[in-house]
């Protein structure tokens, strides 16, 4: 059935139905776009009130799925220090308890999608990491810059097993990600526990201390 023709039927079987009848209707039918709204309408209040109550923000990093959602933000705020970003009154915006595709949960699902719909339409993030399935769902939609533009050769070819590419709507390749295995700067954090791929959104407001970032992730290896 059509969307109009849905919520024409809808509002016909509602006509008949007191004030208390017509909310339960719209609790048992809508009851998934109106969470997700509130969701979405919760993020955005929660991004203004952070932005003005807590310290500047040097990059907005989005860990999806991670294993542990209370990791050691203070050693990502060092891996921009380390890089000459100057860190002073500033500090990365961490949001690390998304969960998508775990335990079948189909709501939590919903509110997740919408939420990341939201932080990548509105450049609310810059980092971006989760596990292979995730990130290739948001490579499939040519969310993310392509870091062959960006970074060495020398390292990209240190990284040449765990290069994450795509090809985007035009035919082109693009190298969207690069697998992080046990051991990166994320993993001793206490984010994850397995391998994640990371990538700069396409439309990251704070690109260069995200790929500064990304790149102290990577020297790492050695």
């Amino acid at each position: 059935m059509k969307i109009k023709e849905r919520l024409q039927k809808d509002r016909a079987a509602m006509a008949a139905m007191d004030r208390q009848g017509k909310l339960l209707f719209l609790w048992d039918y809508y009851k998934i776009p109106i969470l997700a709204a509130v969701c979405v309408l919760a993020l955005v209040l929660i991004t203004v009130a952070t932005s003005v109550s807590g310290r500047p923000k040097a990059m907005y990093a989005v860990l999806v799925n991670a294993g542990n959602a209370q990791g050691d933000r203070e050693m990502l705020d060092g891996l921009l220090a380390e890089g000459g970003v100057d860190m002073t009154g500033r500090q990365v915006d961490v949001l690390s308890d998304l969960r998508l595709g775990w335990a079948f949960d189909e709501s939590g699902d919903m509110q997740t999608v919408q939420v990341l719909a939201a932080l990548f339409g509105i450049s609310g993030l810059d980092f971006f990491a989760a596990d292979e399935p995730v990130f290739r769902r948001y490579a499939d939609q040519n969310a993310f810059l392509d870091l062959s533009l960006f970074l060495e050769e020398e390292l990209l070819e240190r990284y040449r097993d765990d290069l994450f590419r795509y090809q985007n709507e035009d035919g082109q390749t693009v190298l969207g990600g690069i697998r992080l295995r046990g051991g990166s700067a994320l993993h001793r954090a206490g984010y994850y526990t397995g391998d994640v791929v990371a990538g700069i959104a396409a439309n990251a407001q704070n690109m260069e201390e995200a790929l500064i970032f990304l790149r102290q992730l990577l020297e790492e290896k050695g």
